[in-house]
């Protein structure tokens, strides 16, 4: 799930709202995609993230990774605790903006 080089969108550290900026580049990765279902349970694990886990998972980086900026890296962590349970939603933004991507997906799920 880490892209090892855009991860917050690189160097800016924010979460620009684009529903198919996000998918994968080889379509083949979702073509047994049925519905939401189809991502538990990580979608389930990523909702249900306490505040104090992502809090001691940021204690671990070494500070020069973010060149010590730890303000920064608080308001990136209060975002993270924010949005985990908005993934399910995105994930049907991209389903609703491009379809095609999932051509298994219930038409009424």
């Amino acid at each position: 799930m880490v892209d090892q080089g855009f991860c917050f969108n690189a160097n800016e550290w924010n979460f620009p709202d684009a529903p198919l900026r996000g998918l994968y580049s080889r379509p083949a990765v979702y073509a047994e995609v049925v519905g939401l279902e189809s991502f538990e349970p990580f979608l389930g694990r990523l909702e249900n993230l306490s505040q104090d886990f992502l809090e001691q998972a940021a204690s671990s980086v070494p500070p020069e990774w973010y060149e010590g900026k730890t303000d920064e890296l608080r308001e990136l962590l209060s975002e993270l605790v924010e949005r985990r349970t908005q993934v399910g939603q995105m994930i049907l933004a991209c389903r609703h903006n491009a379809p095609n991507t999932f051509p298994l997906w219930r038409q009424n799920a």
